[in-house]
C-alpha cells in the first residue's frame, strides 16, 4: 500500500504498547530525586571528604508508591513523509521524501526511512538528524542511523553533535540500550564549542567505552587545546559512581586552572577509579603559588543507604574574610542519603565522621555525628521558594578534650522576580556560646546568628551583578556587604568582589568545564 503525503500513516501501529513504566525506582521501592539541593539548605558539616562540595554524592529518597510513566520507548512512532509505504502482512515500512519521524521527546528527520515494525528497527538512508526534547539533551547529525524505537539501541557510522552534557565526534557510535561506544572520536564541552571551527579543547580516543552507572574508559586518550596535544594516556577510566544526574565530567584528571587574589595562581584536578561492585578510589589535589601542594587521596563506598570514605585529605574554609586550612589525617566519614518520612513533604538525614586534625599547632582527634531534619520546598509564590530547617551536631576535639554540643535551625528563602532579577535571604541559628566554639579556625562558626539577604541582576548575557549582606543578629552587626561582578568568559568565568567591610578586593578566574 502506498500513501502520498502520509501525515500519521503508521501511527499507533508501529509499536507495541507494554505496561507503564517505574521511573527511578530500584528494586526496594525507593525513588531517587536530583531537584532538592540539600547542601545549600544548612550545609552543618563539611562534605569535601567526599569529594562533592554540592551534596552530589547524596540522594533524595523517597519512599511509598513510585510515579509511573511512560517511556519515549513505550511510545508509539509517527512518520510524516512526502511517499510511504507499509504492508501490514510484513510490517514493512518506506518513507521518502521530506521524512519526519517522531516517537515521545524523539525526532528523526531524514530524506528516506526504512524500517519494520515488527523488528521495530529503522534506518536512514543517507544523512539524518535526531533530538530529543526539541535539541535540549541530544542534537546529532550524521550518516546512516540504525535506531531500534523498542531498544533504543542505536548505530551510526558517522555522527557529530551534542548529547547533553558533551559535544561528540565519532567515525562510528552504538549504544545497545544499556552501554555506549564511541570509535574514533572526541567529546568536548558546549563552552568550548561556543566559536565555530575547532573546539578550545577536547579529549580524543581510539575507543570512548560508557557504562552509565559504573565507569567510563577511553583508550588512547589525548587532550588537545585547539590543535596542539597537550596530554596523553593509553587508557583513563572515569568513575561514574557518583553520577546522580546521568552526567560525567571527562576532564576532572585534567589541571583546572584558577586564580584568587589570596591564593595566587592555582591548578585543581581529581581522578575516581572503580574499585570492586560499589567503591572507587579517590585522588584530588590543589597547587596555589601562596598555599603550595594540597593533595587529598583515600576509597569511597557507595552503600545502599549512604556513602562512606576513608583517607588523607587538606581542605579550606573562611573566616572572617581570610582563607584557613587544616589537615585530616586520616579520617573516616559516613554520610547518610536523604529519607522522606513516609509520604509526607518532610526528609531527614544524617552522618558522622572520626579522625586526626591538624590546623597550625592545634592538633589532635575530632569526631562528630549529626542529624537534621527537613522538608520539601513550600511555594509562597510562582518562583519563590522558603525551606526550613533545624538539627543537631556534636563534636569532640582531643585538643583540650575540648565538647560542642550544638542545636540549630534556620531556613531558606530565594524569589525569582523576572529573567533578570533574583532575590534570596536566609537566617541561621547556631545555639552555642562563642566560648564553645570550635578551637580550629578552619571548623568554627563565623556568625552565631546569622541573617544574610541579597539579589542578583543579570546585566546582559555575560555579566551579573551580585550584592549580598550578612548580619549578625545577636550583635546587630552588619558584618559582610560585598558587591561581585560575574563575568562568563567563553570557557573560563570570573569574579571581581569588593567586600566593603574588609575594605577588601579579591578576583576569582577558573575554567568551566576541566
Amino acid at each position: 500500500m502506498v500513501m502520498k503525503k502520509a501525515k500519521y500513516a503508521l501511527g499507533a501501529a508501529l509499536v507495541a504498547m507494554p505496561l507503564l513504566a517505574v521511573q527511578a525506582a530500584d528494586d526496594r521501592g525507593l525513588v531517587y530525586e536530583n531537584a532538592q539541593d540539600i547542601s545549600t539548605d544548612s550545609n552543618p558539616v563539611s562534605i569535601v571528604p567526599m569529594n562533592e562540595s554540592d551534596g552530589g554524592l547524596i540522594r533524595v529518597v523517597r519512599r511509598g508508591q513510585p510515579v509511573t510513566t511512560v517511556s519515549d520507548s513505550e511510545m508509539p512512532v509517527k512518520v510524516d513523509a512526502d511517499s510511504m509505504y507499509y504492508s501490514s502482512a510484513t510490517g514493512n515500512v518506506v518513507a521518502v521524501g521530506k521524512v519526519d519521524a517522531y516517537q515521545g521527546s524523539r525526532e528523526i528527520h531524514s530524506e528516506k526511512l526504512l524500517g519494520n515494525t515488527k523488528s521495530q528497527e529503522y534506518t536512514t538512508d543517507g544523512e539524518f538528524h535526531y533530538l530529543e526534547n526539541k535539541g535540549a539533551t541530544k542534537d546529532l547529525r550524521g550518516q546512516d542511523l540504525v535506531f531500534n524505537s523498542g531498544t533504543n539501541a542505536m548505530t551510526t557510522p558517522n555522527v557529530i553533535g551534542f548529547a547533553d552534557p558533551y559535544y561528540l565526534k565519532a567515525e562510528k557510535a552504538e549504544f545497545d540500550g544499556n552501554q555506549g561506544l564511541i570509535t574514533n572520536g572526541w567529546v568536548t564541552t558546549e563552552h568550548a564549542m561556543a566559536y565555530k571551527g575547532v573546539p578550545d579543547y577536547r579529549i580524543e580516543g581510539s575507543t570512548i567505552e560508557v557504562y552509565p552507572g559504573d565507569k567510563a574508559i577511553i583508550h588512547d586518550a589525548k587532550l588537545f587545546i585547539k590543535n596542539g596535544k597537550i596530554l596523553s594516556t593509553k587508557k583513563y577510566v572515569v568513575s561514574l559512581r557518583g553520577d546522580r544526574k546521568g552526567k560525567f565530567n571527562v576532564f576532572n584528571l585534567i589541571p583546572r586552572p584558577s586564580y584568587t587574589s589570596d591564593d595566587g595562581f592555582g591548578l585543581k584536578g581529581s581522578i575516581a577509579y572503580p574499585v570492586g561492585d560499589s567503591g572507587e578510589l579517590f585522588f584530588r589535589y590543589q597547587w596555589m603559588t601562596t598555599e603550595g601542594f594540597k593533595p587529598s587521596y583515600g576509597y569511597r563506598h557507595y552503600l545502599p543507604w549512604g556513602v562512606a570514605a576513608f583517607g588523607v585529605s587538606r581542605e579550606s574554609a573562611t573566616l572572617n574574610a581570610r582563607t584557613v586550612w587544616v589537615e585530616k589525617k586520616p579520617e573516616f566519614s559516613v554520610y547518610t542519603n536523604v529519607y522522606h518520612i513516609g509520604d509526607t513533604p518532610f526528609t531527614v538525614r544524617g552522618g558522622g565522621n572520626v579522625g586526626y586534625w591538624k590546623e597550625d599547632y592545634i592538633k589532635g582527634s575530632h569526631y562528630m555525628y549529626f542529624g537534621e531534619v527537613s522538608h520539601d520546598p513550600i511555594k509562597l509564590a510562582k518562583n519563590a521558594n522558603l525551606r526550613f530547617y533545624t538539627g543537631y551536631q556534636r563534636d569532640y576535639y582531643g585538643y583540650n578534650d575540648h565538647v560542642r554540643s550544638m542545636p540549630y535551625w534556620g531556613g531558606n528563602a530565594n524569589w525569582r522576580l523576572n529573567s533578570r532579577v533574583n532575590l534570596f535571604a536566609g537566617y541561621r541559628q547556631n545555639n552555642i556560646n562563642a566560648k564553645d566554639n570550635s578551637p580550629y579556625p578552619f571548623d568554627r562558626e563565623d556568625i552565631l546568628r546569622n541573617f544574610r539577604a541579597g539579589a542578583s541582576f543579570r546585566l546582559t548575557r555575560l555579566d551579573t551583578f551580585v550584592i549580598s549582606t550578612q548580619r549578625d543578629v545577636q550583635s546587630g552587626e552588619l558584618r559582610y556587604v560585598d558587591y561581585t561582578w560575574h563575568r562568563d568568559m567563553h570557557s573560563f568565568e570570573g569574579w571581581l568582589t569588593y567586600q566593603s567591610k574588609q575594605k577588601k578586593w579579591s578576583y576569582t578566574v577558573v575554567a568551566k568545564d576541566f
